[in-house]
């Protein structure tokens, strides 16, 4: 059975999330953010949800610099952080725990 492609709207999905993954605990957040920015060419509003995902999930001590460039130069993440957040809240997925008798 043939595999269907992802769609060019999902694929540079995928692109920009795997720079900001690679890049999450920079110290130089400004090449990130033009990488992210050429990629997303006219695309702000997948702009916002991708980075604004990622802020929202995986904001901590160690990824604060590259999270605080993109919420304060990259407007209208706020629900997108909001909605990264509730997914980091739920905690990791999985099957059922064993419990052995």
């Amino acid at each position: 059975m043939p595999s269907r492609r992802l769609t060019p709207r999902v694929a540079l999905d995928v692109a920009m999330s795997s720079v900001l993954t690679r890049n999450i605990r920079t110290g130089d957040p400004e090449p990130v953010i033009a990488e992210l920015r050429a990629l997303a060419g006219e695309d702000v509003d997948l702009l916002r949800e991708v980075c604004g995902l990622a802020v929202g999930y995986y904001r901590d001590g160690y990824s604060a610099v590259l999270c605080d460039a993109l919420e304060a130069q990259i407007d209208g993440l706020g629900s997108w952080i909001e909605l990264g957040r509730s997914r980091r809240a739920r905690g990791v997925h999985g099957g059922p725990e064993q419990r052995w008798a």
